[in-house]
Parts: structure tokens; C-alpha cells; sequence
């Protein structure tokens, strides 16, 4: 029995369909009908029972289908890592992605470091906390998060630091100032990210407001900057967000500076402490080369 025949099979026993089959397939109707007959020939059984009008799965056919499709999913696999190591590719590391962050300076990074050394990297978006926790249980390699980072476990080194603006819909009656005070903002409605998904981000926030004299009415919270934005745009409220997310351009919004002493976002790069993976201190360093480029790149922009 060979791999080809199983494919074969199972083409033809998803659609149903002989003719559909073979132009998935791109053979000739005869010849996929011909290794089909061999297989049941090999088999001694009957797997599909064939009419002028239609095709349907015997019993045998049914199961078969099953052990079918897991074989042809181990065999996937195989070829895939098989590639992947004639590619070069030593390995894998697990990293973490944080919410409300610019998820362009990670791919820079990740790109920074695939560069250099053939590991693939498998990203995923956490939560902060969840990240920590996903670290602490040898889930996750290292990840990318809003400090602060207080378990001893860890070891963490901040990568960026911004400033927050705040982001409002253009028909907002302070859309065209060129600077506010957040005491301005006292009476409008705040649109937050949950403590859960960034406490530091959360915390800011309010830390910000209360230094400013006054309590945000924050009646909606949305646990993706995406979402944040499209709410703000919607007139829902207003926002304060990383500066970078002037960047984003899918909504037509107003980012305006905080003056004086604006609250400003870090972004850190976290893994174990006592990791001795040399892969983990190559990411490090190349998370930090990353990011430092695209500091002195805006610098000079």
C-alpha cells in the first residue's frame, strides 16, 4: 500500500465524487478509478460502493477513512520536520506576544534572529500574566511584555519606552488642539484594557488620571488595541494608547500629545533566569538589537 493510494481515497471519499476527485487530484478519471480498485484489491474488501448517480462509503470504507486521514497526518508531519532539519533548522523556541503593543517591533526581532540562527520561533498572544505563568511552567521560552516583571524567577530587560497619547474621534470638540492636559479629559468617557490582559498598562492609566485630579469614568474595556481604537472611532469614548499606534491607519482618529509629563509605556523581553538554552540569550540579544535600530531609525526620521 503506498501514501499515494491512501490520498486517493481519501479524495475521493470526502467529496463523494470521482470526477471532483480527480480534478483536485489533477489525474485522469480512469487511472484514479484503476488505483482505487487496486487498493480495494489489496485490502480484499470493498470501500466504496460506486452507482451511475453517486458514491457512497461501505462500512469498511468508514473506518478505513479514519486510519486513513491519521496516517496521512503522521506522514505530513514527518516530511515537515524532515524539511525543516535539511533546511537547517536546529529547533524551536516559544515566545510570548503581549497585547496593546506594536507587534511590528516583535517581528522585527523575531526576523532579527531568524536571521542569525536557524530556530524556527512559534509565536503566540498572551496575556501578561498568563505569559509569566506559561515561563514559570517551562510553556514558554520568553515573551514580550509590559514591566513590571517582580518574579525572582525571571529575568527580564526592557527593550522601549513611549509615551501615551490620546487617542479620540475627529469630530471630538478637542480633536484639533496640538497638546492637552489629561485634566481636560476629566468628563469624557475612558475606554481601558483590562487589568487582566495588562495590569501595568491598566495601572497607568489610572495612576495618570488620579495624579491629574479626577477618576476616569471608564465604562467600557476591550482587550485589544484593534478593538480600542474601532471603539473610539465609533464615539465611544477616548482612549489612552502607546504612540506607536498612530502608526495603525485603519481608523480615521485624532492622536493627540499629553502635556507636561505624559505616562509612558515599556516594553521588556522576559524569560527564566536560570535557562542555560544559548538559543535564550541569542533571542535576548537580538530582540535588543531589533528594537535599538528602530529607536535610532526614528531618531533620525
Amino acid at each position: 500500500m503506498e501514501l499515494k493510494h491512501l490520498r486517493y481515497f481519501v479524495a475521493v471519499a470526502e467529496s463523494l465524487h470521482f470526477g471532483r476527485a480527480a480534478a483536485m487530484l489533477r489525474i485522469a478519471q480512469p487511472s484514479l478509478t484503476y488505483q482505487i480498485q487496486r487498493l480495494e484489491a489489496e485490502l480484499q474488501t470493498r470501500l466504496l460502493h460506486r452507482t451511475k448517480r453517486r458514491v457512497e462509503l461501505t462500512e469498511a470504507g468508514r473506518r478505513f477513512l479514519v486510519e486513513a486521514r491519521d496516517i496521512l497526518l503522521h506522514a505530513d508531519h514527518a516530511a515537515l520536520s524532515a524539511r525543516r532539519t535539511g533546511l537547517g533548522e536546529r529547533g524551536r523556541i516559544r515566545v510570548g506576544v503581549g497585547y496593546f503593543m506594536d507587534h511590528g517591533d516583535v517581528s522585527r526581532a523575531v526576523t532579527t534572529f531568524s536571521e542569525r540562527h536557524p530556530v524556527r520561533v512559534e509565536l503566540q498572544t498572551m496575556a501578561v500574566p498568563l505569559q509569566l505563568a506559561a515561563l514559570r511552567d517551562d510553556r514558554l521560552d520568553a515573551g514580550f511584555v509590559r514591566p513590571p516583571v517582580a518574579d525572582e524567577w525571571l529575568a527580564h530587560e526592557v527593550l522601549s519606552r513611549e509615551p501615551m497619547v490620546v487617542a479620540m474621534a475627529r469630530s471630538h470638540p478637542l480633536a484639533g488642539k496640538r497638546v492637552l492636559s489629561l485634566s481636560a479629559l476629566a468628563k469624557d468617557t475612558f475606554i481601558l484594557p483590562p487589568h487582566r490582559v495588562v495590569p501595568a498598562y491598566h495601572d497607568r492609566v489610572l495612576n495618570a488620571c488620579r495624579d491629574a485630579g479626577f477618576v476616569p469614568n471608564a465604562r467600557h474595556d476591550a482587550d485589544h488595541l484593534l478593538l480600542v481604537l474601532g471603539m473610539v472611532a465609533a464615539g465611544a469614548g477616548i482612549a489612552l494608547v502607546p504612540a506607536s499606534a498612530r502608526s495603525i491607519k485603519q481608523f480615521r482618529l485624532a492622536f493627540v500629545p499629553l502635556r507636561p509629563s505624559p505616562p509612558e509605556l515599556e516594553v521588556a523581553v522576559v524569560w527564566r533566569r536560570h535557562d542555560t538554552s544559548p538559543m535564550i540569550g541569542e533571542f535576548v540579544k537580538a530582540a535588543r538589537d531589533a528594537f535599538a535600530h528602530r529607536r535610532r531609525v526614528a531618531s533620525h526620521g
